[in-house]
């Protein structure tokens, strides 16, 4: 069975997560990747350098506060704690070698994301301006934020004339209650839904 990624299960195999990583890594039938997840996944890279360096300011400097910074600013809550945390794990150890830490960890995930994004991608689909409006009015409708609104929507406009695949994700916000709620409404009764697989409830 083909499978139709979320952000977060990319960003868990670069990052080693087992289930993530394990799923990726024994590869079966094809991997379908949407051009808003891959723009998603690009920014998420582009964040988790700021998170690291952000707790890297904090470290060389303890007078440096991380709400006068627009970079943390921009980060959202979840962000803002992982710099903060990296902070508190790593503020009593020399500075020069947590900036190699989290270079080498930075450039290990980088490398593990541009290997799924080069070489692991079979086809690339629904591309952002083929987004519908319509359907993503509707997921909305259903309490979904506008960023899952716009993956779920791609994975439903993927399925469209397909043999059904899996919408493999590795969030909260997609859980089965929630997906099979979804799948009830009057609007979306002629749609064909993907499987989902779910790793945060696996």
């Amino acid at each position: 069975m083909d499978s139709f990624f979320d952000t977060s299960v990319v960003i868990h195999y670069g990052s080693f997560s087992k289930k993530c990583y394990d799923y990726v890594s024994n590869k079966s039938g094809k991997f379908l990747l949407g051009y808003y997840i891959e723009e998603e996944i690009k920014r998420r890279v582009k964040k988790r350098r700021v998170i690291f360096q952000e707790a890297l300011n904090k470290i060389m400097d303890n007078a440096y506060q991380f709400d006068k910074s627009k970079f943390f600013n921009d980060l959202n809550e979840k962000d803002k704690i992982s710099s903060k945390k990296l902070y508190e794990k790593y503020k009593n150890v020399d500075f020069t070698k947590v900036k190699n830490i989290f270079a080498e960890d930075q450039t290990i995930f980088e490398m593990k994301i541009d290997i799924f994004l080069k070489f692991l991608v079979d086809e690339r689909i629904i591309k952002i301006e083929e987004i519908k409006k319509e359907l993503l009015s509707i997921i909305k409708e259903n309490g979904y934020s506008h960023a899952d609104c716009l993956v779920l929507t791609s994975a439903l406009q993927a399925q469209e004339g397909r043999e059904i695949f899996k919408f493999v994700a590795a969030d909260k916000h997609f859980d089965l209650n929630g997906y099979n709620f979804l799948k009830e409404d009057l609007k979306l009764k002629e749609r064909v839904f993907p499987e989902l697989k779910n790793f945060i409830f696996e």
